[in-house]
């Protein structure tokens, strides 16, 4: 197995966002696919609250986009801590719809939705701006 060295970089300390996001990425991924599963093997512990839901999804479609957006997710957050073009698209996507559904959110939880969108985006930044300098990081080039 041969050692790859990094004899000059261009990365700057942009990178550690980026690599927030990956991380961030991976655990909400994580988080929307346990919440498909539960949807699908126990579908009453989340039929409970969902009284006031803005679009009337039945459980199983949610389960599923549940567990769809969340493989995207953990895929993407995978992809973008090795320095993928493809997904750096993703994240900078997934990260505009944080941001969005958080913003719809903004009347009844003010503080916690600010300061997602807020992190949403300056990772966005980071992975438009500085995405690519993972790869020269890790000595990709």
């Amino acid at each position: 197995m041969t050692q790859r060295t990094v004899e000059h970089s261009e990365a700057t300390a942009w990178v550690a966002w980026v690599l927030l996001g990956a991380v961030m990425l991976v655990m909400l991924g994580t988080v929307h696919i346990c919440t498909g599963l539960i949807a699908l093997i126990r579908p009453e512990v989340l039929a409970g609250g969902r009284a006031d839901l803005l679009l009337p999804v039945g459980l199983t479609a949610l389960a599923w986009i549940h567990l769809v957006l969340g493989a995207a997710a953990v895929a993407a957050g995978v992809g973008l801590a090795a320095g993928r073009r493809w997904a750096r698209i993703v994240a900078i996507v997934l990260a505009g719809l944080a941001a969005l559904v958080n913003f719809a959110f903004v009347g009844r939880y003010p503080v916690w939705s600010v300061t997602a969108i807020a992190m949403t985006a300056i990772v966005m930044y980071a992975v438009a701006a500085h995405g690519a300098e993972v790869a020269d990081a890790q000595g990709h080039s």
